[in-house]
């Protein structure tokens, strides 16, 4: 099993840009396809917005995390994938980072 679940629906572009991230990044994860599987109650006690993609991951407050710019940041900054970004200022950073939001 992989360290990290990726629950998606194929059809999504959101969906799409965080599987494409993971797999650019080399990361080790599960792919689940949860289409018919939304909105059950054992996806609900994961992600009680009801959104994809989510990420599964036991270092995660309550063990999962969703919507696709979110996971991507919170991926960058646990491996460090960010490296080839200039360090500056947080101030100057969120000028960025609302672009991808």
């Amino acid at each position: 099993m992989a360290t990290n679940t990726l629950s998606i629906l194929k059809p999504s572009v959101n969906n799409l840009s965080a599987r494409i991230f993971v797999r650019a990044a080399g990361l080790d994860f599960d792919e689940l396809d949860v289409w018919g599987k939304k909105g059950t109650p054992e996806f609900l006690g994961k992600d009680p917005a009801d959104l994809t993609p989510l990420l599964e991951e036991e270092d995660l407050p309550k063990g999962s995390l969703w919507e696709s710019c979110a996971i991507m940041q919170y991926l960058c900054n646990k491996h460090g994938l960010d490296s080839s970004i200039p360090r500056t200022p947080p101030s100057a950073r969120w000028s960025t980072a609302r672009c991808s939001i």
